[in-house]
């Protein structure tokens, strides 16, 4: 039976999502949907298990060096031993990403396949997405790196969207185009026509094949990622990359890198899988649907979310069209349809060097 690595990115710093995710704990390491497990620990339960064409290997994780402890803290809270920690001296973005899991896996199983994934979103139907797996490994295996499409909801211009084109023999496509978020004009057609899905960055791929093509179109990203794995200090169950490697990789994404260029890009989809970003206050608000919270009150107002993490009581009367969230001390007041503004208060953060507050 084939086994599935799968890896998980937790390098990000989701400061969209500030005050709540900051530069020591990230939205991914933060309960924001649901209250008992993280992101990250939501991510590795749901890639767990045994199903008809493959079963889940223990999975790798792959992140900045400053989270060590927090990684391995959550990991041991969900009792999932990791295969592998991979930590990482600084950002290079997914393309850097792609290589060391590729490595990392080959080092382990050269039969294996790698599903690298973000771990900062939420999937709400587990069981459709894990099918959608399983659909796709027989793909995978003959030669293509898969990416999962999601069934647009609405004319999003904030997402990446994928073009499928032919269809495959295995019930995949190939994929005709990427294009980065499109005008509102565009985005309406793609949604009307139906053959155009978000690009969740997702990604199905046999280790040695993503190698090859890195090799091909990105052979920059190739060297000097596989430098850093192969010089990297082993401490228990971690690696950490040779810092000086890896900082000369080129910071690109993987599909820039990869998949716009290969010739052996295929899609999975639609998939209806309640996949969610969490990219923002407004998605966070939408997803609470207006559920309370215990340490909020909120008289009279309109569409508006209000949120503590119970160090402050935090009082709302006939606002409309507001986000308020208290944490840890900082207190954000933004309008619902600004969210995409709180960079702004990050940057006159760092500028004043506040960064107590980051």
């Amino acid at each position: 039976m084939t086994k599935i690595y799968p890896v998980l990115m937790v390098g990000g710093s989701g400061t969209r999502l500030w005050p709540v995710s900051r530069l020591d704990r990230p939205k991914q390491f933060q309960k924001l949907v649901g209250n008992e497990l993280t992101l990250f620990q939501q991510t590795v339960l749901r890639l767990t298990g045994q199903f008809e064409a493959f079963r889940f290997a223990n999975p790798v994780i792959i992140g900045a060096e400053r989270y060590r402890e927090l990684i391995e803290a959550q990991l041991a809270e969900i009792n999932v031993t990791p295969g592998r920690i991979v930590l990482e001296p600084s950002a290079r973005n997914t393309a850097a990403v792609a290589a060391i899991a590729a490595a990392s896996v080959l080092e382990q199983d050269p039969e294996g396949l790698v599903l690298m994934t973000p771990s900062d979103h939420h999937i709400s139907d587990a069981e459709a997405f894990q099918h959608a797996i399983n659909q796709s490994v027989e793909t995978a295996k003959a030669g293509w790196i898969v990416t999962f499409g999601i069934r647009p909801t609405r004319p999003d211009t904030g997402f990446g969207y994928i073009e499928a084109g032919a269809p495959l023999d295995t019930g995949a496509r190939r994929i005709t185009a990427f294009t980065e978020k499109p005008d509102l004009d565009t985005a309406k057609r793609w949604l009307a026509a139906g053959r155009h899905t978000w690009n969740a960055g997702l990604f199905l791929f046999s280790p040695d094949l993503m190698l090859s093509e890195l090799k091909t179109h990105a052979v920059g990203v190739h060297e000097a990622s596989l430098e850093a794995f192969r010089l990297g200090r082993e401490n228990g169950i971690a690696r950490s990359l040779d810092k000086h490697a890896f900082e000369r990789t080129p910071e690109i994404s993987i599909d820039f890198a990869v998949m716009e260029h290969t010739d052996k890009a295929a899609v999975f989809g639609p998939l209806d899988c309640g996949w969610n970003d969490v990219g923002s206050w407004a998605t966070l608000a939408e997803m609470a649907d207006g559920a309370a919270h215990t340490d909020v009150l909120d008289i009279g107002s309109t569409n508006c979310y209000l949120r503590s993490d119970g160090s402050v009581f935090v009082a709302g009367v006939g606002l409309e069209d507001l986000i308020v969230v208290a944490h840890e001390g900082s207190v954000l007041v933004i309008p619902r349809d600004r969210v995409q503004d709180i960079k702004g208060v990050v940057a006159a953060l760092k500028s004043n060097g506040q960064f107590d507050r980051l």
